[in-house]
């Protein structure tokens, strides 16, 4: 009995001593806060119009920073819009534009009149140990993997991209590799994406040996090892392409 109760004495003051060390500290992190709308027909210009104006007058520095981007290619290449603002934490969500009378009449009368659907908005936290963001990351395209992660899975996919990042940092490749998790728990399979940036379509037609670049660090056979690694924690994977407006 005395064991335990000094068991339980000790766990107690671990908890407390966790727990002021957390409401002590704040950790810096990047989030960005999404959302998708789609377009009323045939008014795509007059949208991509508005948001730009928009932005310019209330998103054009941090945190609330925003772009716009068009879904050109795969899911969501039927009309869908993607805004993200950002990076904030959540403090900062407390203070964004939403609720100014001024920056809320301006959606209202010149975007929300353009928009037919809005879909989900989301909230995405940056994994900097598993990302590679180029200097003046600003790219003007971006190849977007959204990844369902099986469940109790994530170390095991986490350890896979921090190897993916080591080959990327080596080769030092100019496009980005931005991983993201979902900071809300979604039933929906969206719990990452992987971003990565190109500026034109030819970028795709360069010819880069990924396995070659792989095995060269980790060893003959190593990148069929990644995909069977990948298919044991990933459930599926769904990708587009986007294109910002400018």
């Amino acid at each position: 009995m005395k064991k335990l109760f000094l068991l339980i004495t000790v766990l107690s003051g671990f908890t407390v001593s966790l727990f002021a060390q957390a409401a002590g500290t704040t950790k810096t992190y990047q989030m960005y806060n999404s959302m998708y709308v789609k377009a009323k027909p045939g008014e795509a210009t007059q949208l991509e119009a508005a948001v730009t104006a928009h932005i310019n007058k209330f998103h054009a520095t941090a945190p609330f920073q925003a772009r716009f981007a068009v879904v050109t290619d795969g899911t969501g290449s039927d009309g869908w819009y993607f805004w993200s603002m950002g990076p904030l934490m959540y403090a900062d969500l407390d203070h964004q534009p939403d609720g100014n009378k001024d920056h809320d009449a301006d959606w209202a009368n010149n975007v929300d009149i353009h928009i037919e659907q809005y879909g989900e908005s989301n909230l995405w936290k940056l994994q900097e140990d598993m990302s590679v963001t180029p200097p003046n990351y600003h790219p003007d395209r971006a190849d977007v993997w959204s990844i369902d992660i099986k469940p109790g899975m994530r170390f095991q996919f986490a350890e896979l991209m921090k190897k993916w990042k080591a080959m990327w940092e080596a080769k030092k490749y100019t496009y980005s590799l931005r991983v993201f998790y979902n900071d809300l728990w979604s039933s929906k399979g969206n719990d990452a994406v992987i971003i990565y940036s190109f500026n034109k379509y030819a970028d795709f037609d360069d010819d880069i040996s990924w396995r070659n670049d792989y095995e060269s660090m980790y060893g003959a056979g190593s990148w069929d090892n990644f995909w069977k690694s990948w298919n044991e924690c990933v459930a599926s994977t769904d990708e587009h392409l986007r294109k910002y407006i400018k």
